[in-house]
């Protein structure tokens, strides 16, 4: 079998060797046709007859030439459609970064997300390596609950920092092998953070091995969320290969004045990911919040709460208005002119915050309403539930 082996290797290597032959025949006769007598030139096109008729033709198509390349039809028509482990958040099947400074509450966000995806996704093994934080501080996010509710499908690596990206590489590679092992799961890895636990030379983060393991977890039909943390100048090394390379990106923002974290998508590639905004009180997310209404100026966000405030006792017209948010003191107090909050209505009315109208029939004043069916209404004033019990039991 061994012999049979060396010399199929053997024919595909002379294959291989005879088109290069042929042109070094075509250059001789050529290009250096001055330097040959014409037995020479006779003897060189008959040894390219001869290798043209040993060349075996190669009659097949790009496709069938490169059809471990190419996808069919039916691959495509049965592919799966996108999955998410939580909506328009984290996707299955991906590579994801989370972006954000010291203490803005990135560990408080990814934790909670996991307690959502344990309860939902009973098939859902999760993996924390964390790089960063001491005992008592995996404590105090309550690792510990996690795992005394969901058992083997709730493992926190990190415990100690002796080479440490040699031994999360190891693990990455080790549930590879799980993954195979029991396919029916799907793993969930948690990198915090990247600079820890990538592998590195000369201490930065090697590129060319960048998320190396994290793909063949993809493949695996596992996914991967990669917190990265911002330096004190607000940026990050080799930020480009990293975004670049990854499916998604978040930067997470902390809203002091409105006790929100905001995720911000900087990078959405094929997934529908969109802003989101929590609602926090001890470091600790409460509900999800309307992203529109957290992510403006706090004098912004105090005039939409105004305004809802009051067209929740029915509509109103532009003047009414106005004349509410004065006695109120609102202009004195936020140091807002007329003409801003008139920008604002119309701004707030086409994120359908609100409906408004001309009315001829008024002296065409302007009418202002709630639309009941508002969904964006809807999620500014109820709290998320799956959020409220994670809350409740933590």
């Amino acid at each position: 079998m061994n012999n049979y082996v060396i010399e199929i290797e053997k024919k595909i290597k002379r294959q291989k060797e005879i088109p290069d032959m042929i042109k070094r025949i075509d250059s001789l006769i050529n290009n250096e046709n001055y330097l040959l007598s014409d037995i020479d030139i006779k003897n060189l096109e008959n040894e390219k007859l001869k290798l043209e008729k040993e060349l075996v033709p190669n009659n097949i198509n790009l496709q069938q030439k490169h059809r471990n390349f190419f996808y069919s039809k039916d691959e495509i028509i049965n592919a799966p459609d996108i999955s998410w482990l939580i909506t328009n958040l984290i996707p299955k099947q991906s590579i994801g970064v989370l972006i954000g400074a010291s203490g803005v509450g990135k560990t408080t966000f990814v934790v909670n997300c996991c307690q959502m995806i344990l309860k939902s996704h009973a098939n859902v093994f999760i993996v924390y390596i964390d790089g960063d934080m001491s005992g008592s501080k995996i404590k105090e996010i309550g690792a510990h609950k996690l795992m005394d509710e969901y058992e083997n499908r709730f493992m926190y690596a990190g415990k100690t920092n002796d080479y440490f990206s040699d031994r999360a590489q190891n693990l990455l590679q080790d549930i590879i092998s799980e993954q195979k092992k029991y396919p029916d799961r799907s793993y969930l890895i948690i990198e915090d953070s990247l600079t820890l636990v990538a592998k590195k030379t000369r201490g930065f983060i090697d590129t060319e091995f960048l998320y190396k393991y994290e793909r063949e977890i993809r493949a695996l039909n596992g996914t991967c969320l990669v917190i990265l943390h911002k330096n004190k100048a607000g940026v990050f090394a080799d930020s480009q290969q990293i975004i670049n390379y990854c499916d998604y990106s978040y930067e997470l923002e902390r809203n002091d004045f409105n006790s929100c974290i905001v995720l911000h998508p900087r990078k959405a590639s094929r997934f529908d990911i969109q802003g989101k905004a929590f609602f926090t009180e001890d470091r600790k997310i409460i509900k999800e919040v309307d992203y529109d209404s957290v992510n403006i100026s706090f004098r912004e966000s105090q005039f939409v709460n105004f305004v809802l405030d009051a067209l929740e006792e029915g509509e109103l017209n532009q003047s009414e208005l106005l004349n509410h948010l004065e006695k109120i003191r609102f202009f004195s107090e936020f140091k807002v002119g007329q003409k801003k909050a008139i920008r604002w209505l119309r701004e707030w009315a086409d994120k359908g915050k609100w409906k408004y109208e001309q009315r001829v029939g008024k002296k065409n004043a302007i009418y202002y309403w709630l639309d009941i069916n508002s969904e964006t209404e809807k999620l500014a004033k109820l709290p998320n539930n799956d959020l409220m019990e994670i809350q409740n039991g933590y």
